[in-house]
C-alpha cells in the first residue's frame, strides 16, 4: 500500500513539474518572462528538475540494494549532467537588471543587459515592462540592442547611456551614449 501511495505522488509532482514547464514555454511565447532580482526562478526550477530526478531514481528501485546503489551512485550521474546545464544555460548566459522609472513614476522599464568579451566587447540589452502580476515582466524588444565597444572600461549601463536616459514623457524613453550612433526609443505602451 505504500508502494503505490508513493507512486502516486510521484505521478502528481510529475503532472505539475510539466505544468510548470508548460507555463514557463507558453510564457516565452507571448515575450512574458518570470524574474525576480533576489532569485533567479528558471534556476530554482532547474534544480527541483535534478532533485526530482535523483528521488525519482532511488525510489522506483525494486531492490534495498538498487536503492542503496542509486542513493550512493547517483549524485555520480546527475551533478555532471547538472553541471553542465548550468553553464550552459545560466553561467554563459549571466544577465544583470537595471530598473528605470520614469518621472511620475508611472511606468517602470527594466533593462536586462550582459557582455562578453573577445577583444572586444559585445553589450547586450533587452528590455521589459511590468506586467499585471509581481514577477511577470513582457519583453518589449524582439531582438536585443547589441553594442560593440573596444578598449573601455565602462559599464554595460554607460554603454547604453541608462542613467543619462530622457522621458519624452511617460511612455517613451531616450537612451544616447557616445557607443551609439542613433538613439533607442522605446514606446511602453
Amino acid at each position: 500500500m505504500k508502494y503505490k501511495n508513493t507512486k502516486s505522488i510521484l505521478k502528481v509532482s510529475t503532472i505539475i513539474l510539466l505544468a510548470i514547464d508548460l507555463l514557463f514555454y507558453l510564457l516565452a511565447l507571448k515575450n512574458l518572462y518570470v524574474f525576480s532580482s533576489s532569485v533567479s526562478i528558471y534556476l530554482l526550477i532547474f534544480v527541483l528538475h535534478f532533485l526530482y530526478l535523483y528521488i525519482v531514481l532511488i525510489i522506483v528501485s525494486k531492490t534495498k540494494e538498487s536503492k542503496v546503489f542509486w542513493g550512493i551512485i547517483g549524485p555520480f550521474f546527475i551533478v555532471p549532467i547538472a553541471i553542465v546545464g548550468w553553464f550552459t544555460f545560466f553561467y554563459t548566459n549571466k544577465v544583470d537588471y537595471y530598473d528605470l522609472s520614469s518621472p511620475n513614476d508611472t511606468q517602470k522599464l527594466v533593462i536586462g543587459y550582459s557582455n562578453w568579451s573577445l577583444g572586444e566587447t559585445n553589450h547586450y540589452y533587452d528590455f521589459y515592462k511590468q506586467t499585471g502580476f509581481p514577477l511577470v515582466k513582457k519583453r518589449i524588444n524582439q531582438e536585443s540592442l547589441h553594442v560593440m565597444t573596444r578598449n573601455t572600461d565602462m559599464s554595460d549601463l554607460n554603454v547604453l547611456g541608462a542613467y543619462d536616459a530622457r522621458w519624452k514623457n511617460e511612455q517613451t524613453v531616450t537612451f544616447t551614449s557616445p557607443y551609439l550612433n542613433k538613439e533607442v526609443t522605446l514606446n511602453l505602451k
